[in-house]
């Protein structure tokens, strides 16, 4: 077995897009050609976004925010028990509990596990 790192970002822009979701979406399909995007819910109501199924995610990544702060966002993904968050490594999704303004995680994947980073808030994984 080697040490060697595989490399899945290396082609891949950090940050490259914002898309803001209306204040009545519910639901954002996310697609691998996303990558590199940050989503910001508007949304009043809650908000699910779908990542694509886990092979497509090889070397992806996508930034979350809520900026709504009466309302949660749920992050899953496109196949289940992959996305291991908090306490959590085989969860299907991952839910901001604390309704507030600035909750955010950022997603990466490697094609076979997601890999979600709870960067502000109180998520709860399922």
């Amino acid at each position: 077995m080697s040490n060697a790192p595989t490399v899945l970002m290396g082609l891949v822009p950090l940050m490259r897009a914002v898309v803001r979701s209306g204040t009545t979406d519910t639901g954002t399909a996310v697609t691998a050609d996303d990558s590199g995007t940050f989503f910001v819910n508007l949304s009043t109501s809650a908000h699910t976004y779908t990542l694509p199924v886990v092979a497509l995610g090889a070397g992806k990544c996508w930034w979350f925010y809520n900026g709504d702060g009466t309302t949660t966002i749920a992050i899953t993904s496109g196949t289940a028990s992959v996305l291991m968050c908090d306490d959590n490594a085989t969860a299907t999704t991952n839910t901001s509990a604390a309704h507030a303004v600035g909750d955010c995680a950022m997603v990466l994947g490697d094609g076979t596990y997601y890999y979600c980073f709870e960067l502000h808030g109180t998520w709860t994984a399922s």
